[in-house]
Formats: C-alpha cells, sequence, structure tokens
C-alpha cells in the first residue's frame, strides 16, 4: 500500500506540463548536475550525462567561459504509448565562469559511461616556483613563490 503524498501529483502535473511546453517549443533545456573540484594542478569538472552519445556533447572555452552542452533526445515510436516518462530530455548545459589563473586553450575532457571530466589546468603563470634570492651576492636557499598571490598596485584581479 502507497502512503498518499499530496505533493506528489503537483509533482507530476508540473513535470508533465514542463515536458508539454518544452515539446511544444522545441528542446526542454535542463543543468546536469555537476562536481567541481580544484588542486594544485587545476579544476575537475564532473557531469551526469546519462544516455547521452559522445558526439552530442559540445564544449567551448572563451573568454575565462567554459560552456558544456549535450543533447539527449526522446525516442518516439509509433503505436507505443508512454504511460510515464521522468527521465530528461533535450538539451543538457552549464556555463562556468573561470578565473585567469586557469588556462582554458588546455582543456581536456574524458567521456565514460555517461560521466563527462573537464580537466582545466592553472596557466603557467600562476604556478608556484622556487626563486633562488641573493643576499649580498652570496646565493640563499630557493624560496618558493605563489605567482598567483603576487599583484602589482594600481591593478586588479579577479578570483
Amino acid at each position: 500500500m502507497m502512503r498518499f503524498d499530496p505533493f506528489r501529483e503537483i509533482e507530476e502535473l508540473t513535470q508533465r506540463m514542463d515536458r508539454a511546453i518544452g515539446q511544444g517549443s522545441g528542446s526542454v533545456r535542463l543543468a546536469p548536475p555537476v562536481d567541481v573540484h580544484e588542486d594544485e594542478s587545476g579544476l575537475e569538472l564532473t557531469l551526469d550525462l546519462p544516455g547521452v552519445q559522445p558526439d552530442a556533447i559540445q564544449i567551448e572555452a572563451e573568454n575565462n567561459t567554459l560552456t558544456v552542452q549535450a543533447e539527449r533526445k526522446y525516442a518516439r515510436t509509433e503505436g507505443r504509448t508512454a504511460h510515464r516518462v521522468e527521465r530528461a530530455y533535450g538539451t543538457l548545459a552549464r556555463t562556468f565562469s573561470v578565473p585567469a589563473k586557469y588556462d582554458l586553450t588546455k582543456v581536456e575532457a574524458d567521456f565514460d559511461h555517461g560521466t563527462l571530466t573537464i580537466k582545466v589546468p592553472r596557466s603557467e603563470a600562476s604556478q608556484k616556483r622556487a626563486v633562488t634570492v641573493r643576499s649580498g651576492g652570496q646565493l640563499t636557499a630557493p624560496k618558493t613563490v605563489d605567482a598567483s598571490a603576487n599583484t602589482t598596485s594600481g591593478s586588479s584581479q579577479q578570483a
């Protein structure tokens, strides 16, 4: 026996309306779930794109913006009645604002079992490197300097 949930019917009606509106005006635009992680090498974005074919994925990177778009089509069969269609179909899209300390010219993407993993490395200018400091003409031990933490007075940086 199912427990009565007054909100379930409202939710189902809302989903039906969304699908009906989406089908009438073209495809529905949905935002797939994403995990974003960062470490010393750069950013890693992981998106769930179940049921999407690899050739239906488009990734664009320009002007500190990374856009991921994919299409999952609903296969309609003549003479077949759909009693429930809860999975999302249409255009799956996400846009990310990427700080300048990452190099969008070296983006790598891997798609495996419905999961898209995008890696955006740190730019060379923001990498940590050892700098040798001289003191009175004598070399001292190298010190590590974080280039992204250095700012020149009068300039602005975005995080």
